[in-house]
């Protein structure tokens, strides 16, 4: 069977495709999300299951045309990726071919989810053998240069084709792959690359040295097709027929073709068995947080001198429900671009975020807000950027067009959105106007938001565990705003322990909470 991706129409072989081990290689703008589409696209139209790991949100406009199950967070994906049946899952996609989505933008700890999905998938695979395509996007997320990598996507790259399980893997930056994962792809799809470093990661595919010279001068959409599907050459991949990106998922949560089959795989499937539930729910207590350092006996001295009402000879309130509370922070590894006399610098910092509220923290002695991004919410990233571009000073929009490398539109209308907000103010110099921070708003940087790393432990507490709400997708586009070529490398769920206490003050119950690291007592996180 052949499949074509081009327009020429050249065509490919779907065998080699699914089972064979590929690469999708190209920096930003050079079109490889796009191509990575085109070939689901190709594979749906020919009923070959496939799933892809899709890190940024962008695949699931494929439900334009084409029957795919999307597994997700988002109200409107097909089956709730926190509540469905991984093994089920798995056993149904290979067994009837059913192309997926599997959408982690939004999850929190994605990596582990990924990690049992695929280990899942792999297990099913031993066992059916059947042809099947699992798709990575951002694989340097799950196989870095350096750092830990997911042992079971290594595990498929390696051993899956003896089983018909197929890899893909998709990046950006070849040089912050795996070099053993990255050497194992037999087939290559290669667009524009121009930083030296890619292009040394990627030569290992290239004999011929002016063929590898050809890559900086590849147009969007161009690609270098070679291995096992192909002999050598540049093609143009051919049109989308479903939209790229920014597409409103109300507009195709409900799929114009096969809804009667979807129903049935997602009623086949299920959620989780409420003993499974409560055994993800039990290891979540077993997840690292900061060691205790105020005994439970204190904390509820504590929280009953708190509750009299006339200092030391009042009358105690009643003080009931008092349990640890397990309060989630999400630690995160941010690598940035630092611009030099000559030349840039990479460097890596480590923040916490608020796991609630989305604030950043200083947990260093205590928990505590370093920065308070409650004025940032709802802002987009190019107008937190305009926002983070002032630093105390007073810039005209040219200015500003200069410091972000925005254009003058993106700028006007960022001006306009923190203007309607109260966030900034301006004046007339000259003949232009000068835009300066409000008072009460402080501009964020990425030093702000940088601190010293702290040191967890597993702690396995009787304890009510607070699930996060802000998603990893949320705090990335933060960082991103704030400096240049910043991206979050790694992030892990911690926790930061607290007493908690149900007291009636004046006839109402109110909860109360105990720091257990400073024994310091707040009305509420």
């Amino acid at each position: 069977m052949e499949i074509n991706i081009t327009e020429d129409e050249y065509t490919i072989s779907a065998d080699k495709l699914v089972t064979g081990r590929t690469c999708v290689i190209g920096q930003s703008g050079s079109g490889k999300s796009y191509t990575v589409a085109v070939i689901c696209e190709e594979l749906a139209r020919k009923n070959l299951g496939f799933c892809i790991i899709d890190t940024e949100g962008e695949y699931f406009s494929l439900k334009e045309k084409f029957t795919v199950l999307w597994v997700g967070s988002d109200s409107n994906s097909d089956i709730d990726i926190e509540q469905v049946n991984l093994t089920k899952l798995a056993e149904k996609a290979v067994k009837e071919g059913v192309p997926i989505i599997f959408d982690v933008s939004d999850v929190i700890d994605y990596k582990k989810t990924v990690k049992e999905f695929v280990a899942a998938l792999y297990t099913v695979e031993s066992k059916l053998r059947q042809p099947y395509l699992l798709i990575v996007e951002e694989i340097d997320k799950f196989a870095p240069q350096s750092g830990d990598m997911i042992k079971e996507i290594d595990e498929v790259g390696r051993r899956g084709r003896k089983r018909g399980l197929g890899l893909m893997i998709a990046t950006q930056r070849p040089a912050l792959v795996n070099k053993n994962i990255l050497s194992q792809c037999g087939n290559q799809i290669i667009g524009k690359l121009t930083i030296n470093n890619d292009l040394d990661a990627v030569k290992i595919f290239f004999p011929k040295r002016h063929d590898l010279e050809k890559l900086p001068m590849l147009k969007p959409g161009e690609f270098f097709l070679q291995g096992d599907i192909a002999p050598g050459r540049i093609v143009k991949i051919k049109k989308r027929e479903t939209q790229h990106k920014a597409v409103t998922p109300q507009v195709i949560a409900k799929a114009k073709v096969g809804i009667e089959e979807l129903k049935r795989i997602e009623e086949s499937i299920g959620k989780s068995t409420p003993a499974e539930t409560a055994e993800k729910e039990v290891e979540e207590v077993k997840r690292l947080s900061i060691p205790l350092k105020v005994p439970k006996e204190k904390a509820f001295e504590l929280i009953k001198k708190s509750t009299k009402q006339f200092g030391l000879f009042g009358k105690e309130s009643p003080v009931s429900n008092f349990h640890i509370s397990l309060y989630p922070i999400i630690e995160c590894k941010i690598k940035y671009v630092r611009k030099k006399i000559i030349g840039e610098e990479f460097r890596e910092i480590t923040s916490y975020f608020d796991g609630i509220k989305g604030n950043v923290l200083d947990i260093s002695n205590g928990f505590s807000v370093r920065f308070d991004v409650s004025n940032l919410k709802e802002l987009s990233q190019q107008e937190i950027s305009v926002l983070a571009s002032f630093k105390g000073k007073e810039l005209t929009g040219s200015e500003l067009e200069n410091a972000t490398g925005y254009s003058e539109s993106i700028v006007r209308s960022s001006l306009q959105k923190l203007s309607e907000r109260k966030l900034i103010g301006s004046k007339k110099v000259g003949r232009a106007n000068a835009y300066f921070l409000l008072s009460k708003v402080e501009s964020p940087s990425i030093e702000k938001i940088s601190h010293n790393t702290i040191s967890f432990e597993e702690q396995k507490l009787s304890a009510s565990t607070i699930n996060p709400e802000v998603s990893i997708k949320q705090i990335s586009n933060f960082v991103k705003s704030i400096a240049d070529k910043a991206e979050i490398i790694e992030h892990t769920i911690v926790y930061y322990p607290f007493y908690k206490a149900t007291v009636l003050v004046k006839n109402r119950s109110k909860s109360r909470y105990v720091d257990a690291i400073t024994s310091k007592i707040i009305e509420q996180i």
